[in-house]
């Protein structure tokens, strides 16, 4: 029922997609619109746009059966340079006839029961009458289509995606039968199909210049830690003052300061980069390590491929895998994300069932529900992997009442809130501090992306990504901020995996940090244009070449440009920016993110 109740939610969304021109023409609050003429030009819009919709999912019945997905808008790349598409098509309605027939027999039913319909009869004659009735049907149908095209009417959803259907499987083999392909077909335009790469002529030599397959250290002991990881909604790293002693002349002390506190104690990084610009990129980057890259993942053509994800290589270890997220249940395609990644139990705002402290647009406020989640925990069995995606530091920045003089924005509005939120993980760690399993817990705080940048110095393409990336295990030895390696969002999965002994090999776009190869590298991409951190130097690379080349060391603003002047650093640089997307974008054509 569940696999049922979201096929229905998927239909509705195809049927209004399918329909908006119809159902604009058809509410617009005009007495000349029931002309016959009129009418006819209706009848015609909806039966061939919706012959349209039928071709698509009849065809797709037989064609399911060898690609075992529903048809996204690649399959017109696929077939960009076939001649005999005509034949092919004829062979097809042949060869296939059971469903030509059945084809037939749906298009004759509709126009049958179309033409039986007279919805101008429900309309008034009178023109006083006939103008307000038909606003308030207008309003009506308006509401209804926007509540179908977004899934619900809450605040905090967006619309429906192909990732969204997660939420009603089990696994991404049963994604097809919650899906219908005329709303494949219209949502896969926002992704990017990728084309294939052949920067290098051998999988020989690509692979030794980057190889996302991992072959743990079968000799070292098993470290089963429990593993917290913190997702903080808009952390920029410069609202931690700790990275940047020298801003201000020393007195620059940020907006953290639990977790500049928490640093001293703490493995984290000077030069530490999100994968992506949006709150959807962070669950994969972190839980699946696979960055967003020319568009977010769950939005592309590719969300059905089988993955790499920390609860399903956890699990294999026995670990109890949990997401938690305040907002309303489904809000951000989380819960669908977290299905398909095999987390264990969802914990929402249904789950919290407590509309008191909810803060009215997004979810429970961060003290609360982290609070919620360390008492949730405490009753879990060990070892367990508890994600956590927080939602206080966001527009409109509103707080508990009881906080309104404690946080004050003195220079932007966001401020309040990210001091807050830094106070609500203070309050959850000592907390947690008081129960059994805190001292054998690996704790990972990081955000999902960087809201406005504040500061000048921020304002460029570093500060554009720059997140904490923080790794706490009490009484370890993980402390300092490591000055040389490039962290990302996509390294959490490997460096987990290999810090509790994760003994199989396992695919991973990122890197271990405690244990990074000499050729470690961060990378994310914005407006199409990749951004590579290696060795110091940011690198710049869209699809005609070479772009910027920047010493982010020696020039933190990124003021001058080394392109053509550091010839042997950009050839490093341009040759794991071509083995990365190569091994990137062939992967995700082939399904190969997994070691099956």
């Amino acid at each position: 029922m569940i696999i049922f109740g979201g096929g229905l939610k998927f239909d509705t969304t195809a049927i209004i997609y399918t329909n908006l021109l119809f159902i604009v023409m058809s509410i617009l609050p005009i007495p000349w619109r029931h002309n016959q003429g009129y009418q006819k030009v209706l009848k015609y819009i909806f039966f061939i746009t919706n012959g349209i919709g039928l071709v698509a999912n009849f065809a797709d019945i037989p064609y399911f059966n060898f690609v075992l997905e529903r048809t996204t808008i690649k399959v017109f790349a696929q077939f960009q340079h076939e001649t005999n598409m005509v034949l092919l098509f004829m062979r097809f309605i042949v060869d296939y006839w059971p469903i030509t027939v059945l084809y037939i027999f749906s298009m004759f039913l509709m126009v049958y029961l179309y033409n039986r319909l007279d919805v101008g009869k429900a309309f008034p004659k009178k023109w006083y009458f006939y103008y307000p009735y038909s606003i308030v049907v207008a309003c009506i149908v308006i509401l209804l289509s926007i509540a179908g095209i977004r899934g619900d009417l809450k605040h905090s959803t967006r619309p429906i995606t192909m990732s969204n259907a997660g939420q009603y499987v089990k696994s991404p083999a049963e994604l097809a039968i919650v899906l219908n392909t005329p709303f494949c077909l219209i949502r896969s335009t926002e992704g990017v199909a990728y084309s294939r790469q052949n920067y290098f002529a051998d999988e020989a030599s690509l692979e030794k210049v980057y190889l996302p397959v991992h072959y743990p250290d079968t000799t070292r002991p098993k470290h089963p830690v429990n593993v917290v990881i913190i997702i903080v909604e808009s952390l920029n790293k410069e609202f931690i003052g700790s990275y940047y002693p020298e801003i201000d002349n020393g007195q620059y002390k940020g907006y953290a300061p639990f977790l500049d506190s928490l640093l001293k104690h703490a493995r984290s990084y000077q030069y530490s980069f999100a994968n992506g610009r949006k709150s959807i990129d962070a669950l994969p980057s972190v839980l699946a390590s696979i960055p967003a890259i020319e568009s977010p993942f769950v939005l592309s053509p590719y969300y059905s491929n089988t993955m790499t994800t920390l609860p399903n290589m956890l699990k294999k270890m026995g670990y109890k895998s949990a997401l938690f997220h305040g907002a309303p249940n489904g809000s951000m395609g989380f819960l669908a994300f977290g299905q398909l990644a095999g987390v264990d139990e969802y914990y929402g705002m249904t789950e919290y069932n407590n509309d008191k402290d909810f803060d009215g647009t997004w979810g429970i406020y961060d003290e609360e529900f982290l609070q919620y989640m360390a008492n949730t925990i405490d009753t879990f069995s060990k070892p367990f992997l508890a994600t956590v995606f927080t939602v206080s530091s966001h527009h409109p920045f509103k707080l508990p009442a009881r906080y309104d003089k404690r946080f004050v924005s003195k220079d932007f509005p966001l401020q309040r809130c990210i001091e807050y939120t830094d106070y609500s993980i203070k309050r959850f760690m000592e907390t947690a501090s008081k129960m059994k399993w805190f001292n054998n817990t690996l704790f990972v705080i990081t955000a999902d992306h960087v809201s406005l940048n504040q500061r000048p110095e921020f304002k460029n393409d570093i500060g554009y990504f720059a997140v904490p990336i923080i790794f706490y295990h009490p009484g370890s030895s993980l402390n300092g901020i490591d000055k040389k390696t490039i962290a990302q969002q996509i390294d959490i999965l490997p460096t987990v995996a290999n810090y509790i002994g994760y003994p199989e090999p396992y695919f991973s776009f990122g890197q271990d940090l405690f244990n990074p190869p000499a050729n470690k590298f961060a990378v994310n991409n914005l407006d199409d244009i990749f951004r590579f951190y290696q060795d110091g130097y940011l690198f710049m690379f869209n699809a005609k070449g070479p772009f910027h080349l920047y010493n982010m060391i020696e020039d933190p603003l990124l003021t001058k440009d080394l392109l053509g002047k550091e010839p042997k650093i950009q050839e490093k640089l341009e040759l794991t920016a071509k083995a990365f997307i190569q091994q990137y974008k062939n992967r995700m054509l082939d399904n190969k993110i997994s070691l099956k």
